[in-house]
């Protein structure tokens, strides 16, 4: 009798939790805890009722009671392991699920719960054994499988991770997301042929899903695939017009020319997601030096890393402590630009398996005053931007890394220069504009190379032909400014035109293009990849540099100029079309910038035949870089500070962030 009183009362604690009333749920299990001290089962029941009460301490207790009376008990295991790991207590939650599975070996929840704390402890083997052990009893395991499929595009066994998702589109009921999965390893794998093959059938799941229509055509782009071109761009237009979520801000640089489209892009892009801003409470108390924070993923040889790398060099230790928050790709000890900049900083941080809270707490902990992000709305996967809109630092400054504006609220100050934002366009950036004098890209000093290469045939070249060319990604290359260089090549017969070599299909394309303009296809030379010193030793056999539009040349602008090659671009509106005009204007050389496409083939075929004109111009830039600070990283690196004097004085006069000309 007494026992059916007493499972009655149980019965109606577990109705109290079903119902959620869990307050009432406690009153009926104090009533009764005196005579169940040894009820492993009222004991787990009484553990769930208190977390949920958020009474964490005595549910663990509970739970612990539970598992000491019956060492077998499963559900007090499972409870208590999903209670640690719901308050972040994974040393604990790992402790339990040891012990869990000596008695539930073939428990494929448990194996899976345990490779997902090794993962986030970056132990991959053992996460990956834990994961095999989770399939092997159940193959069709959907948990395990997309995490399978985590891990192994973290350790880049990207092949690999494309199995597991074929497995996943039998399994799965999210084949959208599968797809997606899959088109993102396809772009590292820089195939955009199979990129859009997956993101067009998740478009057909899902028509409405966001930036996929977009990010379809920056595909194409990369293909240098322009069949409806012009049709799809007005699409884009429409949909953009419609306020609907249709590209990514970086993908809208390289197609509109339009600070204010850009504008309303980014905004939608950074809004796109709810965040938890944290409370960010800052000192207004003046440090004897200023803290600055970099963060980035480019820390290693990436043309960020070579812009950047003598900055951190030439920053003054007297009144300013430098920290690098990196979260890239595993760091590589044979790289040593990698080892260089990490040698740089007082304190080189590799945060990269942190999340977000974690590194802004970090940030807090160590004080930084001003948190420069350097890669904006660029990176893919490796992209952290959220951390700057949970507030990592009481300032957030956006430079280089993104030619635009970010649309976010949370970015004080972008660096710019008077030319790639003209004062006429400050509107269409959400931030307060740092303008630097000279120009706002960094530069390494200009060093002396070693000659890796001894003629033109030692680089894929023919002998007595002028060399035009252009080293931009081939997503910058456009049917219109193709369609301009083969008309100057047309005009220029004795020449052909060297480009970088960026995948298969682009390559292709290109030639067939060019077979269609009556060019032929021989004429367009694909150089391969090289490090940095061998790429601009080989520059000295160009002739004349071609650039894109809307999206011109950056960093291969100035390789260009510092191996004294000239650069002949289109000035636009945006910030990506002037920077090879801001570089070209810190060396005086203003008459190789052109407003019209018209114009630029004029000023190309001019130059390459007239031989006087061209010397001319290399001898000027020879000249001008000398005169200049292009390639003065030091002068660069004082004038970067006099910006952080000023905005850190105006933020401890409790000033709001305001536009600053140096």
């Amino acid at each position: 009798m007494y026992n059916i009183i007493m499972e009655t009362k149980i019965d109606l604690i577990s109705n109290l939790i079903q119902k959620k009333n869990f307050k009432e749920a406690k009153v009926k299990c104090e009533e009764i805890i005196e005579k169940n001290l040894n009820n492993f089962v009222f004991l787990n029941i009484f553990a769930i009722v208190l977390f949920q009460l958020n009474e964490f301490e005595n549910a663990e207790k509970k739970w612990k009671q539970s598992i000491k009376i019956n060492p077998r008990y499963f559900d007090a295991y499972n409870n208590l392991i999903n209670a640690f790991l719901n308050l972040e207590k994974y040393d604990d939650a790992l402790n339990i699920i040891i012990k869990a599975i000596k008695i539930a070996p073939q428990n494929h929840e448990l194996h899976h719960k345990l490779g997902s704390l090794f993962l986030k402890k970056n132990k991959i083997d053992k996460a990956l054994d834990a994961f095999e052990k989770a399939l092997k009893i159940k193959q069709d395991y959907i948990p395990s499988l997309r995490s399978k499929v985590i891990l192994l595009r973290r350790i880049n066994k990207s092949i690999e991770a494309l199995k597991v998702l074929d497995k996943l589109l039998i399994h799965d009921k999210d084949k959208f997301k599968v797809y997606m999965q899959k088109a993102s390893i396809y772009i590292s794998l820089r195939n955009p042929l199979e990129t859009i093959k997956n993101m067009k059938k998740a478009y057909s799941i899902d028509p409405k899903a966001p930036y996929i229509y977009g990010d379809i055509i920056h595909e194409k782009t990369k293909m240098c695939e322009w069949s409806d071109f012009d049709k799809e761009i007005q699409k884009m237009r429409e949909k953009i017009d419609n306020d609907e979520k249709v590209l990514a801000p970086f993908v809208a640089t390289t197609l509109f020319d339009s600070p204010e489209i850009q504008l309303k892009i980014s905004k939608k892009w950074v809004n796109r997601n709810k965040i938890n801003v944290n409370d960010y409470t800052h000192s207004k108390k003046k440090h004897s030096k200023i803290k600055i924070g970099y963060f980035s993923a480019e820390f290693r040889s990436h043309a960020m890393g070579y812009l950047m790398n003598r900055v951190y060099d030439f920053h003054d230790r007297s009144m300013f402590e430098l920290y690098g928050f990196y979260f890239g790709p595993a760091i590589d000890h044979e790289d040593k630009l990698q080892k260089k900049i990490m040698n740089s900083f007082d304190r080189f941080i590799d945060v990269s398996q942190f999340e977000d809270n974690e590194i802004c707490k970090l940030s807090k902990e160590i004080g930084i005053d001003i948190g420069i992000d350097l890669m904006g709305h660029t990176g893919a996967n490796t992209n952290r931007f959220t951390i700057f809109q949970k507030k990592i630092a009481p300032m957030q400054i956006c430079f280089l890394g993104f030619p635009c504006t970010t649309g976010s609220k949370s970015i004080d100050y972008l660096i710019a220069d008077k030319i790639v934002i003209p004062k006429k366009f400050q509107k269409f950036y959400s931030e307060k504009i740092i303008y630097l004098p000279d120009v706002y890209q960094p530069n390494e000093e200009l060093k002396k190379l070693d000659d890796h290469f001894e003629n033109k045939k030692s680089v894929g070249l023919p002998e007595g032909k002028f060399i035009f060319c252009n080293f931009n990604a081939h997503q910058k290359i456009n049917s219109k400014i193709f369609e301009t260089w083969m008309r100057i090549l047309k005009n220029k017969q004795n020449s052909i035109l060297w480009l970088l070599k960026d995948n298969e299909f682009s390559e292709d394309n290109l030639k067939k293009l060019a077979s269609s303009f009556g060019i032929d296809p021989e004429r367009l030379i694909f150089a391969k990849k090289l490090k940095i010193d061998q790429h601009l030793s080989r520059l000295k056999f160009a002739d004349i540099f071609l650039d894109t539009y809307p999206y011109g040349a950056h960093t291969t602008c100035s390789n260009a100029l510092r191996m004294c090659l000239p650069v002949i671009t289109i000035i636009g509106d945006s910030f990506a079309s002037r920077v090879s005009a801001s570089l070209l204007n810190s060396i005086n050389l203003n008459e190789l910038v052109s407003e019209t496409l018209k114009d630029y083939e004029k000023l190309a075929i001019n130059l390459s035949n007239n031989e006087k004109f061209l010397t001319e111009v290399k001898e000027k830039i020879k000249l001008q870089i000398s005169k200049s600070n292009l390639f003065k990283p030091k002068t660069f690196t004082r004038n970067l500070e006099r910006a952080f004097k000023q905005i850190y004085e105006n933020y401890l006069e409790g000033q709001p962030p305001k536009n600053i000309e140096l």
